[in-house]
């Protein structure tokens, strides 16, 4: 059969097929090897200094980024929007969403990594909502800190940054 539904690639014999199939395979190629050099590349840029006595707010009052390391080489931080003054369910579902897939962090610390939510709330409210949702992971308030903490990325949005 050669007639072809409206909307539908046409029918072809084989052989056709096949050319325009390896056509289409040699951009691919070429595709994925520009992929990978432009993530070779992000890999490759430069760190920002961000300075370890930077503040945060967590469950013994005031701290510092340092110190949310917990002793680990690595600080994984996801940075949690938060709307003040809001009830639970109006929170960020998103945020929400993500967070309650992070239950189990022996496998990070394994692996000398600290996973850490940064709220963008005040410490007193925001830690409250963890407790309501039965979360464990470090929680600080990154409040007073985030011109410092997320400089050149937009408040107010998610972030996942890593910390070295």
């Amino acid at each position: 059969m050669t007639d072809n539904a409206p909307g539908l690639p046409p029918a072809v014999d084989r052989a056709t097929f096949q050319a325009e199939l390896d056509r289409l395979r040699l951009r691919e190629k070429a595709h994925t090897r520009e992929g990978d050099a432009i993530a070779a590349a992000r890999r490759r840029l430069p760190m920002v200094a961000v300075d370890g006595a930077t503040p945060l707010t967590g469950p013994h009052g005031t701290t510092t980024l340092l110190d949310a390391f917990e002793g680990r080489r690595q600080l994984i931080a996801y940075y949690f929007m938060w709307w003040d003054g809001h009830p639970a369910a109006e929170q960020c579902e998103g945020c929400t969403f993500y967070t309650t897939h992070v239950s189990e962090l022996s496998y990070l610390h394994s692996r000398d990594i600290t996973y850490a939510v940064f709220c963008q709330g005040p410490y007193d409210e925001s830690v409250r909502y963890r407790d309501f949702m039965g979360w464990d992971m470090p929680w600080y308030s990154a409040r007073g800190s985030l011109d410092t903490l997320l400089a050149g990325r937009q408040i107010g949005l998610f972030h996942l940054v890593c910390y070295l």
